[in-house]
């Protein structure tokens, strides 16, 4: 059926999707979850030998089990687990760490409490993970570690990676905020680089409302992120390197502690964190599926080797080139007129943020002159990056929203797209 301008709903004609805003809900509500915060409460629950509460020693070993790691460290966030590694590893003023352009800020931002330098370098067009060829030229004398970000759960390419890591004797450092359960040929994602830390804020997969946790299979690393990240009883019975066990009683001056509650939240959703993964992609893979042949419209890629797992955010491309060359906000105000929730993602590309391409603002930041900032870009400098953003539309992940709400999304594309290319 040919559809006619008038058709459209920005033109004046009946709206695709009928659904009430907002249409994604989670984290889902379960009675587990419930009464694990019940139990905390009403348990009068001390805390363990070690001087921290008992639920948090079980969600961490909880964690670790199922990252199959040797040490983990809950704390109140996954920017706090990153702020963490980033000292973990002995980052100091004048030293480089490599950032890919396609992540949420604060992957980056905790490099600067180290008075490191993050360097933004391009990622690839197709997945939107760090480009390892980009790595490869911004690698200096003064590099000394990469931060990647498993973008939409997609893993990155952790076999070129490891190869540049192990030959320029980086630290590697995983950004699995997007990516709980994603498996790279089979290995958990957080289990390659030296730290993998994870967000378990309320629009992760592994929602806790707030927190974050760090994993690690080092013993140095795992001590030196507890010292900046706790202090009192917990350093006491935990340290055992003697440059560390010197700052027993006082710790490095941070208090990130994850909240008990957010433990137990999390330590109750992990048991079903193999079913989110399995109910999501059912869906997602439908939706992928049936929008595959409308024209302009491709879902996103998963490359061989790579399992999603909480394929958190869903962005199929646009070729606009098969849609009359429509410009994408344009598409984005025609899909939202039929009542589709779609938007550009969230969060530009790091070197078209004033934080990282002000030149002036970076320096002052840190209190002198630097000259590390040559390798901050403007617009048009890093392309890959830039054309994924431009040319990807975010939408809601489905889960556990009803099926017609999803064939109502798979009408509006068509609908818009029919039009479009007709």
């Amino acid at each position: 059926m040919k559809v006619q301008k008038k058709d459209l709903a920005y033109f004046g004609g009946k709206k695709a999707i009928t659904f009430k805003s907002p249409h994604w809900k989670w984290p889902p509500f379960s009675k587990e979850k419930y009464d694990s915060i019940k139990s905390y409460y009403l348990s009068g629950e001390e805390k363990n030998k070690k001087g921290y509460p008992k639920i948090v020693e079980r969600f961490e070993n909880n964690f670790k089990k199922y990252q199959k790691a040797k040490y983990a460290l809950s704390t109140n966030s996954g920017t706090s687990a990153l702020q963490a590694a980033f000292f973990a590893v002995g980052l100091k003023e004048g030293d480089e760490v490599i950032v890919p352009a396609l992540t949420f800020h604060a992957t980056a931002t905790p490099v600067f409490s180290t008075n490191a330098v993050p360097v933004v370098v391009d990622c690839k067009s197709d997945t939107g993970n760090i480009d390892p060829k980009s790595i490869k030229k911004s690698i200096t004398s003064k590099t000394k570690a990469i931060v990647i970000t498993h973008l939409c759960g997609h893993p990155c390419d952790m076999e070129e990676i490891l190869k540049i890591t192990k030959k320029n004797k980086l630290f590697l450092i995983e950004d699995c905020s997007h990516a709980h359960g994603s498996t790279y040929k089979g290995k958990k994602v957080g289990n390659f680089g030296d730290i993998g830390c994870f967000s378990l804020d309320n629009n992760k997969l592994l929602a806790a409302g707030e927190g974050g946790v760090l994993i690690t299979n080092n013993k140095n690393f795992f001590e030196r992120a507890l010292l900046i990240s706790d202090f009192a009883g917990r350093l006491k019975n935990e340290l055992s390197i003697n440059k560390n066990t010197v700052y027993n009683d006082t710790g490095l001056g941070y208090k990130h502690r994850i909240h008990p509650v957010s433990a137990a939240i999390a330590n109750s959703e992990l048991k079903k964190i193999n079913f989110y993964i399995k109910r999501r992609h059912k869906m997602l893979n439908y939706f992928s599926k049936k929008i595959k042949d409308i024209p302009g419209i491709y879902p996103p890629i998963t490359l061989k080797n790579s399992h999603r797992g909480a394929f958190y955010g869903y962005r199929p491309f646009v070729k606009t080139q098969e849609l009359k060359n429509i410009k994408v906000p344009t598409l984005i105000k025609y899909l939202q007129a039929e009542g589709m929730e779609v938007r550009y993602a969230g969060n530009r590309p790091l070197h078209q943020l004033p934080l990282f391409s002000n030149r002036k603002l970076g320096p002052k930041f840190l209190g002198k002159n630097v000259s590390l900032f040559r390798n901050y870009k403007n617009k048009g400098s890093l392309p890959q990056s830039e054309n994924f953003y431009n040319n990807t539309l975010s939408l809601i992940t489905f889960t556990f929203e009803k099926k017609k709400l999803i064939n109502q999304y798979i009408k509006a594309f068509k609908k818009v797209c029919n039009y479009l290319s007709g």
